[in-house]
């Protein structure tokens, strides 16, 4: 049982305030009576830093704080009744309620007990405010920082393999591919993904790049997950929730922290922590990592580039706090990663990227229930070129993000957040990426947001949120409500249902993007370009003989040449058949040019998967693109029981509408019919065998490209993106987790989904099949003994993914099912109780395995790593 201890104490205490971004202190003038005193671990004794102590009233929070390297806390507040609350996420928590802080004060002693598994940590990310996992209006995990101190990790990503409802795909050493209840994709960028509250996404690109972010592992205080949509608090992009790395301040988390580690693939990776703090206001933080390896082997027969199979990154920040007040902070950061070599997916193939360096700058200020930020996230792609087509990416895109939000609480009810987002995109891509686009690039958006929190009585709680936003190449603002209810029979006990409905806005690349793909190897090169869907759409032209149009670089010039548009007759293109059969050696000139109603012309498109090209009946029409909407509703409980088991269940109805597909052809090429021209050269009298093979070349040769009236490329092969209608599809999440003894926890997690593919329609009307690009269904496991006494830290940790189709640009195929285990074991030494040594194992059983398609086979990976405290 825990132990408290009082005694007086009377310590007076100034505190100032700093509107946002005007660094100016004023001070206070009330005395109040202090709360001061310690927090120690119930078995060993040994002090506990970063526990959080707060004095609450209803559901404002009064006063808070955090102990020291030494477990001490102060923090001052009025006489009264209050809940005091004591938490770290390692520990079970410790509540008074009432408390009694009497006018001249008083000092405790605090004993928490440890657990291995934490069943209710303090979460902010699902209601942009502090709050219970279990209060929370939303499914919530948290990685928790013992859980990352005790597991080394090349990303971030990679202590989230077994959490709830997410399917990691590991492309590389380093690099990911990660969903939560979404559709998956090469390049990535449906989850939303924060580091300190700021997006972590490269900026123009908008996709997740894990290894990009600079944050160390030293550096995580803990990484919050939410799953499903955010839209209403966080705007565009949460559709499929939220992955968000959260920080340790360096006033709370002083010291220094070194970490190697060393292990198969010719790997090492250090960490380097060290914080400190100047006086009570000011503290410093610095960080940096160096990694190197060498990737597993991948030979993609379609890159015209060696790749280069080294994967090595070195990054950095640096963090200044300021806290001019128990209730006010200021905090500035920069951070920089530098990618020197790695090999990334995108849906134009794999990029081999050189000196990517990715860096940001943000400045955070909070005074109370008000929070304010401004961040920049800038890109410079250096030397990446993309390995199919040889072509540079030339990327120095800007993310300009500025944030406000602030609270107040209405009687003692009801509890209100509210605040707004202005963002601007701004593209630099050199014409590499967004081509004949770069001049007119730049997207600006602008949100606004309210959320009310209501105690209906003390078991009911009702959340309401409403959100608009604006973007400037959307001709119509964006709204997106929510609405939960949530039930609290026991402390420990918490139902929910939510109703969210959230979006996602078109991308730069899907408005902007305009690039060569790849070439056809045919006599007239045929060019494969990636464009954007432009402000007017795509329009098919028929008005060609009552038919579709088409277009060809053989197109005579008695004809109009390749400008002109044609009836989809490709004998109208006889006489560049008969020179390209004569620059072969092959002379046909004899022969009586057919007509439309000798041979026939067929439609085909370019599957980028095979290479091949597949029937098609004709083609439809694009639309402007849509900002996708995602609605769900949610039934969720999460309980405690017996302090011992932790029980989650979330089950959800999901209908997307006007979801944007992976890329894909969309312009038909026009062929001569083989059966039909075959048939031709023997009725004029050419040899059966000479008909067949003079045949089959000439209808292998794509002779036209049925493009439409907005393409400024007459006959290249457009890939491009495109809306979709509805798809509906039923999940759900279930976790189970149990502490079997104070130092060992076992917990497991399975998620499914109705489909992994989705008949779908276009706005034409015209069925398509849409895969989900992830699993349906996933497990996982994890058994983890901890004891802090001993020095002793062990896990196993396992997961299972169904087999899944994939599409997703030039990626088509299958990922088939498999299987997972990972293993570690770390000590602390006795003879030196700063040092702990670790040693991992990635997938121990050496089951080659790949997770998605276009990725290397994944194997055995080894790693140990030994961490000392200063």
């Amino acid at each position: 049982m825990s132990t408290i201890h009082r005694s007086g104490l009377h310590v007076s205490r100034w505190w100032y305030v700093v509107p946002m971004l005007l660094l100016a202190a004023v001070p206070a003038t009330a005395q109040q009576p202090t709360l001061a005193g310690t927090v120690v671990d119930s078995l060993t004794g040994r002090a506990l830093d970063g526990v959080r102590i707060e004095l609450r009233r209803d559901t404002a929070v009064t006063a808070s704080g955090v102990t020291d390297a030494g477990g001490a806390f102060s923090l001052a507040a009025p006489a009264g009744a209050y809940r005091l609350v004591v938490a770290r996420l390692d520990y079970r928590p410790r509540i008074v309620d009432p408390f009694q802080l009497p006018a001249d004060g008083t000092t405790l002693t605090i004993a928490l007990t440890p657990q291995a598994i934490v069943f209710n940590p303090i979460v902010v990310t699902a209601s942009r405010a502090e709050e219970k996992a279990l209060d929370a209006p939303a499914s919530v995990s948290v990685i928790n920082h013992q859980d990352v101190e005790a597991r080394p990790a090349l990303t971030p990503v990679d202590h989230a393999y077994a959490t709830t409802g997410m399917q990691v795909a590991t492309t590389g050493l380093t690099q990911h591919e990660m969903v939560a209840r979404g559709f998956g994709n090469a390049a990535s960028g449906a989850l939303l993904l924060l580091s300190d509250n700021r997006y972590a996404q490269v900026p123009s690109l908008r996709i997740n790049v894990y290894n990009f972010i600079p944050v160390t592992d030293e550096d995580i205080d803990r990484v919050e997950v939410v799953r499903g949509p955010g839209s209403a608090l966080y705007g565009p992009n949460s559709a499929d929730g939220v992955f968000h790395i959260i920080s340790r301040s360096p006033f709370d988390y002083p010291g220094t922290a070194l970490t190697v580690s060393g292990g198969q693939r010719e790997l090492l990776h250090a960490q380097l922590r060290h914080a400190s703090a100047f006086g009570e206001r000011f503290a410093l933080k610095l960080s940096g990592q160096y990694m190197r390896g060498r990737d597993w082997p991948y030979d993609d027969p379609a890159e015209i580039l060696p790749r280069d199979s080294i994967v090595e990154r070195v990054s950095g920040d640096v963090r200044l706090d300021w806290r001019p007040g128990t209730e006010a902070s200021v905090t500035a950061s920069v951070g920089v990663n530098q990618a020197l070599s790695s090999l990334e997916l995108t849906p134009l193939g794999a990029a081999q990227a050189r000196d990517w360096r990715s860096s940001y700058a943000q400045v955070r200020v909070r005074l109370g229930r008000f929070f304010g930020q401004a961040f920049v996230n800038l890109s410079d792609a250096g030397g990446t070129q993309l390995l199919r087509s040889g072509d540079s990416i030339v990327d120095r895109s800007q993310l300009w993000v500025a944030q406000l939000q602030h609270g107040v609480l209405l009687g003692s009810r009801v509890n209100l957040t509210y605040g707004i987002d202005l963002q601007r995109t701004a593209p630099r891509t050199d014409g590499t990426v967004n081509g004949r686009n770069e001049d007119d690039d730049n997207i600006d958006e602008a949100g606004a947001y309210v959320q009310a929190e209501a105690e209906l009585s003390r078991a009911v709680r009702l959340v309401v949120a409403f959100r608009g936003d604006y973007h400037s190449r959307l001709d119509d603002p964006i709204l997106s409500p929510r609405a939960a209810l949530v039930l609290q029979p026991a402390s420990d006990q918490s139902v929910r249902l939510t109703y969210n409905r959230a979006f996602s806005t078109p991308t730069t690349n899907q408005l902007f993007l305009d690039i060569v793909g790849g070439t056809l190897p045919t006599p007239v090169p045929t060019i494969i370009r990636l464009v954007g869907v432009p402000k007017t759409g795509f329009t098919f032209r028929r008005d060609c003989d009552g038919d579709l149009c088409m277009r060809s670089p053989y197109t005579p010039a008695d004809l109009g040449g390749g400008e002109a548009y044609l009836p989809l007759d490709v004998t109208l293109l006889w006489p560049a058949v008969v020179q390209l059969a004569a620059s072969q050696g092959v002379d046909i000139s004899p022969i009586p040019p057919p007509t439309a109603s000798d041979v026939g012309t067929v439609l085909r498109k370019l599957n980028l998967g095979t290479g091949g090209f597949d029937p098609v009946t004709g083609a439809s029409d694009l639309p402007p693109l849509k900002p996708p909407i995602h609605n769900s509703i949610e039934l969720g409980y999460r309980g405690v029981l017996w302090d011992r088991l932790s029980v989650g269940f979330d089950v959800y109805r999901g209908w997307r509408t006007d979801f944007v597909g992976a890329e894909r052809v969309e312009t038909p090429s026009a062929f001569f019919d083989e059966a039909d021209l075959r048939s031709y050269f023997i009725a004029v009298g050419v040899q059966a065998d000479t008909a067949a093979q003079l045949a089959g070349l000439i209808a292998a040769v794509p002779a036209a490209t049925v493009t439409p009236q907005e393409a400024r490329d007459p006959w290249d092969i457009l890939v491009t993106y495109r809306n979709f209608g509805n798809v509906g599809y039923w999940g759900s999440d279930i976790e189970v987790g149990a502490v079997v003894t104070p130092w060992l926890a076992l917990r497991g997690t399975y998620s499914w989904v109705s489909k992994n593919q989705f008949e779908a329609v276009d706005a034409a009307g015209r069925p398509d099949t849409v895969p989900l690009n992830a699993s349906a269904n996933r497990a996982a496991f994890s058994v983890v003994a901890r004891h802090d006494g001993v020095g002793l830290n062990a896990e196993v940790r396992g997961r299972w993914v169904d087999g899944f189709p994939v599409s997703s640009g030039v990626y088509v195929g299958t990922v088939d099912a498999y299987a997972v285990l990972d293993a570690l074991a770390g000590y602390r030494l006795p003879f030196a109780r700063q040092v702990t040594v670790t040693v991992s194992a990635l997938n121990l059983l050496d089951n080659d395995h790949i997770e998605f398609v276009g990725a290397p086979p994944i194997g055995l990976l080894v790693m140990g790593s030994v961490r000392a405290e200063f």
